[in-house]
């Protein structure tokens, strides 16, 4: 906790001409953060992960130093996106793409116009913002990120691909980055979240990203955590929909030593829909931890979810969901669904799916399934002539792909069943070793 107080210190110190009002916010979220400090096994919502890594790690705050000398244009997910790239925390606007209809903002800037944005409001019941300690550090330590906002009306034909890469530090760096992506009426976008680290170096991401959706509004939201495995990463994904606005969902998250994602959609309009899958996949002994609350507030509102994890060697994972609906709200569909697939005897999967209904006229369902490969199906792909290593392989690669069938971009598709492969891949040669 001193260090992150240090490190707030240094920060303040060396933004002297920053707004008195974000220096307050900082101040303010930080006394917050000191007082729930950082979750342990006694807070129900985080007591299958242990933080000590990122509470005892000596992290700094990125410098400009630390940009690497001769960098490239990035490896995008998707080859069709437009651009905006940020290196080692610092936003390169030589290597990025603005589309017609979007405007792009800083952080100080977008504070001025918008510092209801930022606001912690612990007085709303639906909020979980006060009791995210990295919420509150962010808020507090918020160095890098931008703003965004597509015009009313717009529709955005290419992705918008946020590729934030951490590459060539010769110490332990952190980041806070801070997204606000706000989509005017009747617009329509995909928006890509790319972060992607290549170093041995030890590094922590703890990032927040807020949607607001307005009336009519569609969001086709991709969210690729590919980390370096020696990094720590945290974030918030917090979505507002209004009303007719529609969310399409998908997370896959690959790399990083120690993850932890919350995500939080709250339908503040009628006929909102919101779909939201995840794929996790875990080996070695990383762990991956997945918190979901999807609050239904308006009449009228849809949600899907379908998160799974595939985990292998002595990897751990944890999900947590629960749908909310609120009183006197009606006609509200919900369904959450968790599966998972363990390739290892000693691999561990926690899972919590929860349902909270203050309302009569709903249509909810949950469920949660934790297993090993169907030797059923195993069987009958070895009668065909594949040998077990290749039947494993196609029933996992099954398995995960269920989760993204919703893309429809053949290219983007091409890419993340590709990514998929790789990491199949490197579990076999796992298990060959």
């Amino acid at each position: 906790m001193t260090h992150y107080q240090e490190q707030l210190t240094s920060l303040l110190e060396n933004s002297i001409e920053e707004n008195e009002d974000i220096r307050s916010l900082r101040l303010n979220a930080f006394d917050s953060f000191k007082k729930i400090g950082f979750p342990t096994q006694k807070d129900e919502d985080w007591r299958f992960t242990n933080f000590s890594k990122i509470q005892n790690g000596y992290f700094r705050l990125s410098r400009p130093s630390d940009l690497p000398n001769n960098f490239k244009s990035p490896n995008l997910l998707n080859d069709q996106s437009y651009p905006i790239v940020i290196i080692n925390g610092h936003y390169q606007p030589q290597l990025s793409k603005i589309p017609n209809g979007l405007s792009i903002f800083s952080g100080s800037n977008d504070f001025k116009s918008n510092p209801h944005s930022y606001a912690i409001d612990s007085n709303k019941p639906c909020s979980s913002k006060m009791k995210n300690p990295f919420y509150l550090l962010n808020t507090s330590l918020m160095n890098s990120g931008l703003s965004f906002e597509i015009s009313e009306n717009i529709k955005i034909e290419k992705p918008i691909e946020i590729f934030f890469y951490t590459s060539e530090i010769d110490e332990p760096i952190m980041n806070h980055p801070r997204f606000h992506f706000r989509l005017r009426k009747n617009s329509k976008a995909t928006i890509i979240e790319h972060y992607r680290g290549q170093t041995k170096q030890s590094y922590f991401i703890n990032t927040v990203s807020n949607f607001e959706l307005e009336e009519n509004a569609h969001l086709s939201h991709f969210r690729f955590q590919d980390e370096s495995f020696h990094s720590n990463h945290t974030s918030f994904s917090g979505y507002t929909l209004n009303k007719y606005s529609n969310l399409n969902c998908n997370c896959l998250s690959i790399g990083s030593d120690l993850y932890r994602h919350n995500i939080k959609v709250d339908f503040k309009g009628p006929n909102g829909f919101a779909r939201v899958n995840g794929l996790s996949l875990i080996d070695n002994n990383r762990h991956h931890d997945l918190n979901v609350i999807v609050n239904h507030l308006d009449n009228s509102c849809t949600s899907s979810q379908l998160f799974k994890f595939i985990l292998s060697d002595s990897s751990t994972g944890v999900f947590n969901g629960k749908v909310i609906v609120d009183k006197d709200t009606f006609q509200t569909n919900a369904n959450q669904t968790n599966r998972n697939l363990l390739l290892s005897p000693s691999s561990n999967m926690n899972s919590n799916p929860q349902l909270e209904i203050h309302a009569e006229d709903v249509k909810c369902s949950h469920g949660s399934t934790t297993g090993q490969i169907d030797p059923e199906a195993l069987f009958y792909l070895r009668s065909r002539g594949i040998s077990k290593q290749r039947a494993i392989e196609l029933i996992v690669e099954g398995f995960a792909k269920e989760i993204f069938t919703n893309i429809k971009n053949d290219n983007f598709q091409s890419k993340i069943n590709h990514k998929i492969g790789q990491w199949l891949e490197s579990v076999s040669n796992h298990d060959k070793s």
